[in-house]
């Protein structure tokens, strides 16, 4: 069994700075379980006045994470005389995290890294140290083209005993592209949620919180206020319908332009608090064009909503029938017909909400990490 764990994350959330929530929410779970946890969360020159320094954490349950954020150089990309710069950054950050893992961790049972770009880093400490190396890919893209891929696909190759990844789509995807060696195995575990945290709230005293009224027909969406999610084509779905409410939850580069009347609330909000703001909405809408396996749906379906989301392959391993619409991403009649079907039917909302919230205990974080373990444990 697994006693110590080095996990290699190119982000790590912090109190102050909750990007890669999802990431910290596997780790807690995996030091619950009784793991000891040391993550290794390199942070660049270029940000290091914006990030957390190293520290301990402590998991809801008790149980103790070390986080380390050495410290590296980016280095400008160009192509001199045939050598690429690029590889100088890759150079400090490795050594970056080799002097972490010496002098804090020494030994462990096995590293686990998050996102190929990690997994460059794991597969070559795993080469170092005789570690076995895993990868988990969740990425919304994967190509083989990226500079650190093609220089590094043989560390990729010969020094990782197994990939996870969120979708049989991600899958796929890695098996065509020769990202890894053939004869590395690969499982498919979908992102889990801490279901203590992402459950149904009661719906009127969320509303009251908020200021919704117990009859208006309310829409959440959880994600970057972008295209790729869809965010321009809700809007405009959201505009054909003057009495209908909206949450919002989130930020980017697409501008809100609906009516202040029709927005209950718009922007961030803590990751500990949004389980109230879903569960104060009537549905979940995600019309997005690309995943690797959306946490937000998940975290929606913990909640019990039922979920309007795209109809292609990346989210054939979460969502049924039985509590999801799925509708081209890309035809705001889709969109709008989805939505226009929940609203006019109480009853249907009613049965998905229960079958949704029975799917987000299922794809707990518990069960995820468990499932990661054994992997880990199986192949190392």
């Amino acid at each position: 069994m697994l006693k110590k764990l080095c996990i290699i994350s190119s982000y790590y959330p912090s109190e102050s700075d909750p990007f890669y929530s999802f990431v910290g929410t596997l780790v807690s779970a995996i030091a619950d379980s009784g793991v000891e946890c040391h993550v290794i969360s390199p942070v660049s020159n270029m940000e290091k006045a914006h990030r957390a320094v190293s520290r301990e954490e402590v998991t809801p349950h008790g149980a103790t994470i070390h986080v380390y954020c050495p410290s590296y150089i980016i280095y400008p990309s160009r192509n001199i005389l045939g050598f690429q710069t690029y590889r100088l950054t890759v150079f400090s950050k490795r050594k970056a995290i080799k002097d972490t893992y010496d002098k804090y961790i020494k030994d462990c049972d096995a590293i686990y890294s998050h996102f190929i770009d990690s997994g460059v880093y794991a597969a070559w400490l795993s080469k170092c140290t005789g570690i076995p190396a895993f990868v988990a890919v969740g990425e919304s893209n994967i190509t083989n083209k990226e500079l650190s891929y093609t220089i590094y696909k043989r560390e990729l190759h010969e020094h990782l005993r197994g990939v996870i990844t969120v979708s049989s789509q991600l899958k796929d995807d890695v098996i065509k592209q020769d990202i890894f060696s053939n004869k590395t195995p690969i499982e498919v575990f979908p992102n889990g949620i801490d279901t203590d945290l992402f459950k149904p709230l009661d719906k009127d005293e969320c509303r009251k919180k908020i200021g919704v009224a117990k009859d208006d027909f309310v829409v959440s969406f959880v994600g970057g206020f972008i295209k790729r999610k869809g965010f321009d084509k809700l809007q405009e779905v959201i505009k054909l319908h003057p009495d209908w409410k909206c949450i919002l939850i989130g930020t980017g580069d697409v501008p809100v332009t609906l009516p202040p009347e029709q927005i209950v609330y718009c922007g961030r909000v803590a990751h500990e608090n949004i389980p109230e703001y879903l569960s104060a909405a009537d549905v979940f809408v995600l019309p997005t064009l690309a995943e690797g396996c959306c946490n937000a749906i998940v975290e929606a379906m913990g909640c019990g909503l039922p979920i309007v989301s795209s109809n292609r392959s990346f989210n054939d391993d979460i969502l049924q029938s039985s509590y999801s619409i799925r509708v081209n991403p890309e035809s705001i009649d889709e969109i709008n017909g989805a939505l226009m079907e929940l609203e006019h039917s109480i009853q249907k909302r009613k049965i998905m909400s229960e079958e949704s919230a029975k799917a987000g205990r299922y794809f707990s974080i518990r069960n995820r990490s468990n499932n990661i373990l054994q992997f880990m444990e199986l192949k190392k």
